[in-house]
């Protein structure tokens, strides 16, 4: 039902009002320009609720080769402070200012087919570069803590942010040193217990496994509780929590951290798992936080 709505207005908003569009271009430059400044404004009104979440508009310019009917396109670029990306979105506005959409569909009819496309700018999402210099510090309280969590051996290094009850990560768990071997990457996984006490008891089961069998090891066999079944792992994963051998006082110890880490992790820009840390060669401390899965050998062309 979104579909055909989105088809039939669309169609209408392609077949209308070209007369308005013939009568803007005749208008002399002043005039457009101060019109220019007027749907500047009503695009930043627009957006700016968008400030609670972090977003906030970077800069706003007519693009004048999106040429749609009735309408004047504006390339409006956005800073995602939280998930450390920038965004292009295109803004039509009409010529008398009274009407604006954030989007606008391309119809293409094959036979009885009929496809929609949104009429978007090339690269549409951009990761942006930020300071990573903190997470040095963070490897460095994790082999304090004696937590084992890296995988693998090499000069370059892919910071994975995970969690023992999320499914994505779990996912993933029996491939992470074959990963860092095809790669040739050393893999630092970065517990955050977004699931709150339960994440807590299993990350400190994790941790007795990693410190007797080691990371990759303890990965292997967290995987194989569930034998690629997330509900089935996570079952077995809190029954697995009760076999806990660390003295009572560890485990208060270890949880304490966890949550300290957590609250860090939080305040430096990360808030979901999986996340990839990565800051690439050349690169002192600056870097990327990618939230969500990306293949590492795509990671790694990241410049």
């Amino acid at each position: 039902m979104r579909l055909l709505t989105a088809a039939l207005l669309t169609t209408l908003l392609l077949t209308s009002c070209s007369q308005a569009s013939q009568e803007e271009a005749k208008k002399p430059q002043k005039t457009q320009q101060v019109e220019i400044k007027k749907e500047e404004a009503i695009i930043k009104a627009l957006l700016k609720p968008l400030k609670v979440r972090g977003i906030e508009v970077k800069e706003i310019k007519s693009a004048e080769s999106v040429k749609v009917p009735g309408f004047r396109a504006f390339e409006v670029t956005l800073l995602d402070k939280i998930n450390s990306k920038e965004i292009k979105r295109y803004i039509f506005i009409s010529p008398d200012n009274k009407y604006l959409t954030l989007e606008i569909f391309e119809v293409k009819e094959e036979g009885k087919t009929i496809h929609l496309k949104p009429i978007r700018p090339k690269n549409p999402v951009k990761q942006v570069k930020v300071d990573l210099s903190w997470v040095k510090e963070i490897d460095r309280k994790l082999q304090e803590a004696n937590i084992p969590h890296v995988v693998g051996k090499s000069d370059r290094k892919v910071y994975i942010v995970w969690d023992v009850f999320c499914p994505f990560c779990y996912g993933h768990f029996n491939q992470i040193k074959e990963i860092a071997e095809k790669n040739k990457v050393e893999i630092h996984m970065i517990p955050f217990p977004i699931h709150g006490e339960n994440s807590l008891k299993g990350l400190i089961y994790y941790t007795q496994l990693a410190r007797e069998k080691g990371a990759t090891e303890a990965f292997r066999e967290l995987y194989n509780l569930g034998d690629g079944n997330f509900r089935a792992y996570a079952k077995k994963l809190e029954e697995k929590e009760k076999e806990l051998k660390l003295s009572k006082e560890e485990q208060e110890k270890l949880k304490k951290f966890f949550n300290q880490l957590k609250e860090e992790l939080v305040k430096k820009g990360v808030h979901a798992t999986p996340s990839i840390i990565y800051i690439p060669e050349g690169e002192k401390d600056k870097g990327y936080i990618i939230v969500g899965f990306k293949p590492i050998d795509q990671v790694l062309k990241m410049k």
